[in-house]
């Protein structure tokens, strides 16, 4: 079906925006919960993805926004099925243009190192955000693997709000003006080469290069190596130099960075938005299989009013400072009386 991908649509509503901050109704079946970074990467057990009320649900996608990557384990009941359904919660799914998919869920992509060549359709070492030439880009990724390596193939995520938040001002000022076309030219150079038939129209687009995220207010960076062809107010040279220089802090600095190592049946949810991925190409010769759910968006925007991630976290890191001061005094405190105890103990 050559028309199969031309449903795809924009999101009508912005999922978890204006959901319970404290987002109480989630965490209340959380059993553990871990973050991989202060700001950046959380793993949160005992929740069932297929169990999620609406409600949490929707706390879920907020704090994703918020996160920029959420990661699950033991999700063996997340069938293809449930996989849609939690999507479909958050808007319109994606049906990718050239990506294998399941025949029943066309919504549901395949993640198979068996393709062959091999990286036809793996993006393993391609720092990307999904389908970002589409008009209404991806939001939500939804991804599960149901076959890993024994070692190796771990994913790598960064943090777009802290590379905005890192830039300097006359630079933040430059980028704040420009807009980029994202491309699906990857594509198009593999349909020309292996003959695949598309499942629909492979896009270009047009999209700001600072973004405002509609469920946090903060801007990030929102250009990437593998879909991003151009700056389109600048010359092809000064393109090429800024687009490089981003690429390279994305790729490069490791505080933006977290890293999750796969096991069967976990599941990662991020937002393209804010975020940028790549699978790390060291499994071979072992073979993984994934299946993944993309979420289409809004239209992107920026908004010069938007806030920035580091400026929310002022309160937060604030708080964890002064809780940690707080500890070391009752330590100090509780030094100081065993040693006293002691000293009376020896006389």
């Amino acid at each position: 079906d050559t028309t199969l991908a031309d449903r795809n649509t924009f999101a009508t509503r912005v999922a978890g925006k204006g959901s319970d901050p404290e987002k109480k109704a989630l965490f209340a079946s959380v059993t553990k919960r871990i973050d991989y970074t202060p700001k950046f990467g959380t793993e949160l057990h005992g929740i069932k993805l297929s169990q999620l009320t609406e409600q949490q649900s929707e706390e879920l996608a907020a704090l994703i926004a918020e996160r920029g990557a959420v990661f699950f384990r033991d999700q063996d009941d997340l069938d293809y099925k449930e996989h849609v359904k939690l999507g479909k919660r958050w808007g319109p799914l994606h049906v990718h243009p050239l990506v294998p998919h399941s025949q029943d869920n066309p919504e549901v992509i395949v993640l198979d190192s068996r393709l062959s060549p091999p990286s036809r359709f793996n993006t393993n070492d391609s720092w990307h955000s999904d389908v970002s030439f589409e008009p209404a880009p991806a939001s939500f990724s939804i991804l599960k693997f149901e076959e890993i390596p024994e070692a190796g193939g771990d994913t790598i995520w960064s943090n777009g709000y802290q590379l905005y938040d890192d830039l300097s001002q006359p630079i933040k000022t430059l980028l704040e003006g420009l807009t980029a076309t994202h491309s699906s030219d990857i594509f198009k150079v593999l349909t020309q080469s292996s003959g695949r038939k598309t499942f629909g129209k492979l896009n270009d687009s047009v999209h700001p290069v600072i973004r405002t995220n509609p469920v946090t207010g903060w801007k990030s960076v929102y250009v990437n190596p593998v879909f991003t062809r151009e700056i389109n107010e600048l010359n092809p040279v000064e393109s090429k130099w800024i687009l490089d220089y981003l690429a390279d802090l994305v790729a490069k600095k490791l505080q933006y960075q977290i890293r999750f190592h796969w096991k069967k049946d976990s599941v990662a949810i991020w937002d393209n938005r804010s975020t940028y991925h790549t699978g790390v190409p060291d499994f071979r010769p072992y073979q993984r299989r994934g299946v993944r759910v993309t979420v289409s968006g809004e239209k992107p925007f920026y908004d010069s009013a938007s806030g920035t991630q580091a400026k929310a976290w002022e309160a937060t890191a604030k708080a964890i400072v002064e809780r940690q001061e707080a500890a070391d005094k009752i330590a100090e405190k509780a030094k100081a009386a065993a040693q006293s105890t002691a000293s009376a103990t020896t006389a």
